[in-house]
């Protein structure tokens, strides 16, 4: 095997590719190191090329905070021999640029728990932060861009305390950085640098409190909101160290107060965007409401908390009328309510009402699956982007559930979104198939409420005893008359799936110790393991969505806690949930009338047989 030297590494012109780099980071050294290493293997030299595949392997992996957990783990992964170990471990204490220096010595650290390397990573990182910090603040004598130095000393500071090596070394540094800025920085380097102290209880409270208070006034006197925030609740991070409830308390408040003023900001400038204030508020809200104390003490920021939600009920409903006004120009969807229209004319009543109830069917959950999957493909970070759902009012109704794994939060953002989308589907399919198929029927036929009585009668989806409350339902909607069709349907259909539940031997109620019975409501019912023996998968997915989930239509609750306003029943989902009153109505009738149909042809085909001596004749 070929065996590289110091000497080998000294003569390869390695530092011609740090030289030529524009940034001095590692990631940027990969591309350099990997061109030498071509260039060597065709000029037939084995030596260098093994030199510069060593350093591109080695300058591979990222230190971004963002990955910081997973260092150790990616750097002990890398695929170096044991003779290539060795190599970089007499390399090492040579390599003039600190943060390839760095690089190696926190590998050999890694993979070999080499405690010399340990230390030397510890001084390389700090002399490479500040070779970034210098490199980025050149032209404005400002750290325009950040990460790369804060990284750095981040690295430095955790491995020092991991190997009991020089902390107070890195402490020192830090603190003469934001001696050296005094807040006046104008991105996130101070701010992160007193984060770091203030995880570890490290820095002096006092100093840095009246610090993270200029830097929060001297943000807010730019408009920069979220970096003001930011320094306001260091400040009050600071306080909390040295236990100085009353004025952490005043610091939070101070921050909380930012959302206001970026509301109000706004409001001056005429740039107000009504849903944007709206979340601003809702955190305003949430950051008031959680400001530790006593209710005397916290009496103030209750009160702030107070107005928020009402400034923020105005706001979410000037945001529904600026959603309408911003709707694109109509579709012209001529051709396909003619369509729908066909369905049913000329049919007799009955027949019409099958034919509606027949003609569509629900979303298909494997479908918005896939639809969703090619969504998560297309933009990975998808399931990372918290959901919300937004009622007509402008209100959040439903967000996507925090998880604790990866696996568990994509699952989550998929569900509520196919939830989402199937809201969705429900209303176009009522506007563009439903409605102008139920106007047909109505224009040809003068209906009655005892039309659908042969619908409803001896039907297994309607319990005994409420024929005529489905009948008089079904008829109120048929006739646009969402309001009682609704308020009838909706209570309906809950005890019927009840009843459906009884009748396959499962409890749709509840007996506690008292002896008192419970029956169970939709939100419940719906999900019980038996369901899945009543209705397919389709079925069960769009009765959920439309009656029970916050991320759906979520009509049962709405209806019942007296969400719904007059234009609500206006909406184009409560004809949707007619229909699908309708179709779980007309359905077992299909059914019977198919087995019959199968029982009689089987039947058929057997006379036909006993009437035939020559099976040739078939």
């Amino acid at each position: 095997m070929l065996s590289i030297t110091k000497k080998d590494f000294i003569k390869s012109g390695w530092q011609n590719v740090v030289n030529a780099s524009e940034k001095k980071e590692c990631f940027a050294y990969i591309k350099g190191f990997c061109q030498k290493a071509e260039e060597a293997e065709e000029a037939g030299n084995i030596r260098e090329q093994t030199i510069f595949k060593i350093l591109a392997k080695v300058t591979l992996v990222d230190i971004r905070r963002t990955h910081r957990q997973l260092n150790e783990e990616d750097f002990a992964k890398i695929n170096l021999t044991d003779e290539h170990l060795n190599f970089l471990v007499e390399i090492a204490p040579e390599i003039s640029d600190p943060e390839l220096q760095a690089r190696v010595a926190n590998i050999l650290w890694s993979k070999q728990r080499n405690y010399p390397m340990a230390k030397l990573a510890v001084n390389a990182y700090i002399k490479s932060a500040i070779k970034l910090e210098y490199f980025t603040a050149i032209k404005l004598g400002i750290p325009t861009k950040w990460i790369g130095c804060y990284d750095r000393i981040e690295r430095a500071f955790h491995l020092a305390k991991e190997i009991n090596y020089h902390v107070e070394k890195v402490v020192k540094h830090i603190e003469k950085v934001l001696e050296r800025y005094q807040g006046e920085d104008p991105l996130w380097l101070s701010a992160k640098l007193m984060e770091l102290l203030q995880k570890n209880k490290l820095g002096c409270p006092k100093k840095y409190a009246a610090l993270a208070e200029k830097a929060a006034l001297l943000s807010e006197s730019s408009y920069d909101w979220d970096r003001a925030r930011n320094y306001w609740e260091i400040k009050a991070k600071w306080h909390q160290i040295e236990k100085d409830k009353e004025n952490e308390r005043a610091a939070l408040i101070l921050a909380a107060e930012t959302y206001f003023k970026q509301v109000e900001k706004a409001l001056k400038n005429n740039q107000i965007f009504y849903l944007a204030a709206s979340k601003n508020l809702q955190k305003a809200i949430e950051a008031f409401r959680n400001i530790p104390g006593t209710k005397e003490e916290t009496v103030v920021a209750k009160a702030r908390a107070e107005e928020a939600h009402k400034l923020l009920l105005q706001y979410q409903e000037k945001s529904k009328k600026k959603w309408i006004t911003n709707y694109s120009d109509p579709v012209d969807f001529t051709e396909v309510l003619e369509k729908a229209r066909k369905i049913v004319r000329g049919e007799k009543l009955k027949d019409a009402l099958f034919s509606l109830a027949l003609s569509t069917n629900f979303a298909e959950v494997s479908q918005l699956k896939k639809q969703i999957e090619q969504i998560v493909y297309d933009f990975p970070v998808f399931p990372i982007m918290k959901k919300e759902k937004i009622n007509q009012n402008g209100k959040v109704v439903d967000r996507q559930k925090v998880e604790t794994t990866q696996f568990e939060e994509l699952k989550a953002a998929m569900e509520f979104e196919m939830y989402n989308t199937s809201a969705s589907y429900q209303s176009i399919q009522a506007q563009v198939l439903i409605d102008p198929a139920r106007e047909q029927i109505n224009l040809e036929h003068s209906v009655e409420i005892k039309d659908f009585f042969p619908i409803v009668s001896n039907n297994p989806f309607v319990p005994p005893k409420r024929k005529f409350l489905f009948a008089k339902g079904l008829y109120a909607g048929l006739t646009g008359d969402f309001y009682t069709s609704t308020h009838i349907l909706i209570p309906q259909i809950e005890n019927a799936i009840r009843y459906l539940l009884w009748k396959q031997g499962a409890l749709p109620s509840s007996y506690d110790d008292k002896g008192i019975q419970k029956e169970y409501n939709l939100n419940k019912i719906l999900y019980l393991p038996e369901m899945a023996d009543i209705f397919d998968e389709d079925t069960l997915f769009d009765l959920r969505g439309l009656l029970v989930e916050n991320s759906g239509s979520n009509l049962r609750n709405r209806m019942v806690h007296g969400l719904l306003d007059d234009d609500d029943f206006l909406s184009p989902l409560m004809s949707y949930l007619w229909w699908v009153t309708l179709r779980l109505c007309c359905l077992p009738n299909v059914i019977y009338q198919h087995e019959r149909r199968q029982k009689a042809e089987g039947r058929g085909q057997k006379e036909q047989l006993d009437g035939v001596s020559d099976p040739n004749q078939l």
